[in-house]
């Protein structure tokens, strides 16, 4: 039975990005998930790898200004190649009515340091060449980009096995192990783990994970995203769109292909790992990205699938330790705009394991605001 300081249940790429972060911090960390990486159906496969600082509030924009300033060099950084582009992003309007709105976001986020500016009209046209004659005008950020979320989430497994985590594919949590209130390891299918911090970092499965350590989690619930992605077509789109008020992020990759996300909905089963596109879903989405985009026209959709994902009642992610539960901490309830935040977020997680105090920075996340009648007041989207 060997023993760690801690154990990170979850290898997507939160729960593996706080096992690189840990373990380049010296700490001692086993990182365990019941499948094997990388899998499918989950928020880190499904994501549409967009790296933004747009459209965040409360504590997720200043964690999403840290976390892109680390996104340049995480390829040198985990030795290896995440088709990490800083290609910029649109996020556009149709709507003449919704210029206030974007106009007072952009001066809120430009006043937070973000480098983010609103454009309009032919300079618009310009700047993103192919945008539909029906978009008026867009806030635009040079320093956002996109990845790939497949390879990001599995070089920081390799990158954190690299330092001296060792990582359990396969395994199964099943249950905590206290010495009265305080957590001081895990039950899992392969092998009992002592350890003084458990960090809950598993997506959609995280509240049945939590269960498992008798820590109901009812703010959080699971939800299914599809995805599309089209054939090979010459470059002609560096920045990464989206369109407010009609779900739509769209983002040309380094392989020809367009990669088409947005939150349209899917179904599917946690307990079996399946998942089952809509039709219905998979035509609004195209339709809508052709509006937007019309060079698009024609061109086949060769792949979709469906992941899984964790939602919060807020809308806004927990990042929290549980007072009933002295030592473990739960990261989740991402809800669609995680991905971005994860270096930032792993760093972060390293800081408070090895001070005991947690950053200033994570504090927004805390799951007390439950119990104080809050949480229902954020919103956290741009398209």
């Amino acid at each position: 039975m060997r023993s760690t300081d801690v154990a990170v249940v979850g290898a997507g790429i939160i729960g593996a990005s706080i096992a690189y972060y840990l373990a380049r911090a010296g700490v001692s960390v086993v990182l365990i998930d019941r499948v094997r990486a990388p899998a499918g159906a989950t928020a880190s496969a499904t994501s549409a790898g967009g790296v933004r600082q747009q459209g965040r509030v409360g504590a997720e924009l200043p964690l999403s200004i840290e976390s892109i300033r680390m996104w340049d060099s995480l390829a040198d950084e985990l030795e290896m190649d995440i088709r990490y582009r800083r290609g910029g992003m649109a996020v556009c309007t149709s709507d003449p009515a919704s210029l206030a709105g974007l106009r007072a976001r952009v001066a809120r986020e430009r006043s937070a340091g973000v480098d983010v500016r609103f454009v309009e009209g032919e300079e618009l046209h310009r700047l993103v060449r192919g945008l539909s004659s029906r978009i008026v005008a867009a806030s635009y950020c040079p320093t956002d980009g996109h990845a790939d979320p497949m390879r990001a989430t599995r070089a920081f497994s390799l990158a954190a096995e690299r330092r001296g985590a060792r990582v359990l594919w396969g395994c199964e949590l099943r249950g905590l192990r206290r010495d009265g209130a305080r957590v001081i390891g895990i039950e899992t299918s392969q092998e009992p783990i002592p350890c003084s911090t458990v960090i809950v970092a598993a997506g959609a499965w995280t509240p049945a994970v939590a269960e498992h350590c008798g820590v109901p989690l009812p703010m959080v619930r699971p939800g299914f995203i599809q995805m599309m992605a089209t054939a090979r077509y010459p470059h002609i789109l560096d920045a990464v769109l989206g369109w407010i008020g009609h779900g739509i992020s769209l983002k040309q990759v380094s392989t020809g292909g367009f990669v088409i996300g947005g939150g349209w909905p899917g179904r599917g089963a946690l307990d079996r790992y399946e998942t089952r596109l809509l039709p219905g879903s998979m035509a609004k989405s195209a339709a809508t990205t052709v509006a937007l985009f019309p060079a698009l026209a024609g061109v086949p959709i060769v792949r979709a699938w469906v992941g899984a994902e964790s939602f919060c009642r807020d809308d806004f992610p927990i990042i929290s330790d549980i007072p009933s539960h002295p030592g473990l901490i739960v990261a989740a309830g991402f809800s669609g705009h995680g991905f971005a935040l994860a270096p930032g977020l792993g760093w972060r997680m390293a800081e408070w394991v090895t001070t005991g105090r947690r950053p200033e920075i994570l504090g927004g996340f805390d799951i007390r605001r439950f119990q104080t009648g809050g949480g229902d007041s954020w919103q956290n989207s741009i398209a």
